[in-house]
Protein backbone atom coordinates (compact mmCIF):
# COMPACT_ATOMS: atom_id res chain seq x y z
CA UNK A 1 0.00 0.00 0.00
CA UNK A 2 1.63 3.31 -0.98
CA UNK A 3 1.35 6.11 1.61
CA UNK A 4 1.11 9.71 1.15
CA UNK A 5 2.42 12.59 2.91
CA UNK A 6 -0.89 14.56 4.38
CA UNK A 7 0.18 18.36 4.77
CA UNK A 8 -2.17 21.61 5.62
CA UNK A 9 -3.03 24.66 3.40
CA UNK A 10 1.03 26.12 4.27
CA UNK A 11 2.28 22.53 3.31
CA UNK A 12 2.81 21.71 6.87
CA UNK A 13 3.39 17.63 7.13
CA UNK A 14 0.47 15.92 9.10
CA UNK A 15 0.53 12.67 8.93
CA UNK A 16 0.49 9.95 6.20
CA UNK A 17 -2.36 8.11 4.80
CA UNK A 18 -2.89 5.50 2.07
CA UNK A 19 -2.92 6.98 -1.91
CA UNK A 20 -6.21 6.25 -3.06
CA UNK A 21 -7.78 6.91 0.69
CA UNK A 22 -6.54 10.37 0.19
CA UNK A 23 -7.85 10.75 -3.50
CA UNK A 24 -10.94 9.08 -2.74
CA UNK A 25 -11.80 11.54 -0.07
CA UNK A 26 -10.11 14.64 -1.43
CA UNK A 27 -7.44 14.49 1.72
CA UNK A 28 -5.02 17.30 0.97
CA UNK A 29 -1.50 15.84 0.52
CA UNK A 30 1.66 16.98 -1.03
CA UNK A 31 1.95 16.38 -5.06
CA UNK A 32 3.99 17.45 -7.43
CA UNK A 33 3.39 18.01 -11.44
CA UNK A 34 5.89 18.48 -14.11
CA UNK A 35 5.55 20.33 -17.31
CA UNK A 36 8.17 19.26 -20.45
CA UNK A 37 8.57 21.46 -23.38
CA UNK A 38 10.46 20.94 -26.32
CA UNK A 39 12.18 23.72 -27.95
CA UNK A 40 9.25 25.30 -29.96
CA UNK A 41 7.48 25.65 -26.68
CA UNK A 42 5.07 22.57 -26.82
CA UNK A 43 4.29 20.83 -24.22
CA UNK A 44 4.81 17.19 -23.61
CA UNK A 45 0.75 15.84 -22.36
CA UNK A 46 -0.03 12.10 -21.87
CA UNK A 47 -3.56 10.46 -21.59
CA UNK A 48 -3.85 8.30 -18.57
CA UNK A 49 -4.65 4.95 -18.70
CA UNK A 50 -8.52 4.26 -18.74
CA UNK A 51 -8.59 1.80 -15.66
CA UNK A 52 -6.71 3.96 -13.67
CA UNK A 53 -8.99 4.76 -10.67
CA UNK A 54 -8.34 8.51 -10.48
CA UNK A 55 -8.87 10.70 -13.53
CA UNK A 56 -8.43 7.30 -15.83
CA UNK A 57 -8.52 8.05 -19.51
CA UNK A 58 -8.18 11.66 -19.27
CA UNK A 59 -5.25 14.03 -20.46
CA UNK A 60 -2.63 15.26 -18.45
CA UNK A 61 0.65 17.15 -17.27
CA UNK A 62 3.74 15.50 -18.39
CA UNK A 63 4.79 13.31 -15.06
CA UNK A 64 2.85 13.83 -11.85
CA UNK A 65 3.29 11.50 -8.38
CA UNK A 66 3.55 11.60 -4.67
CA UNK A 67 6.79 12.13 -2.68
CA UNK A 68 6.22 9.28 -0.07
CA UNK A 69 6.73 9.65 3.72
CA UNK A 70 10.48 10.48 4.34
CA UNK A 71 11.23 11.35 0.51
CA UNK A 72 12.18 15.21 -0.78
CA UNK A 73 10.22 16.24 -3.58
CA UNK A 74 12.88 16.87 -5.47
CA UNK A 75 14.04 12.90 -4.89
CA UNK A 76 10.38 11.52 -5.93
CA UNK A 77 10.33 14.10 -8.93
CA UNK A 78 13.76 12.48 -10.57
CA UNK A 79 12.83 9.39 -9.65
CA UNK A 80 9.46 9.38 -11.09
CA UNK A 81 11.03 11.54 -14.63
CA UNK A 82 13.37 8.58 -14.90
CA UNK A 83 10.64 6.09 -14.71
CA UNK A 84 8.47 7.79 -17.00
CA UNK A 85 10.92 9.13 -19.66
CA UNK A 86 13.81 6.93 -18.96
Amino acid sequence: MEHVIIVDKNDKELGKCCKQKAHKQAIRHRAFSIFIFNSKGQLLIQKRHPKKYHSGGLWSNSCCSHPTPGQTTDDAANMRLKEEMG
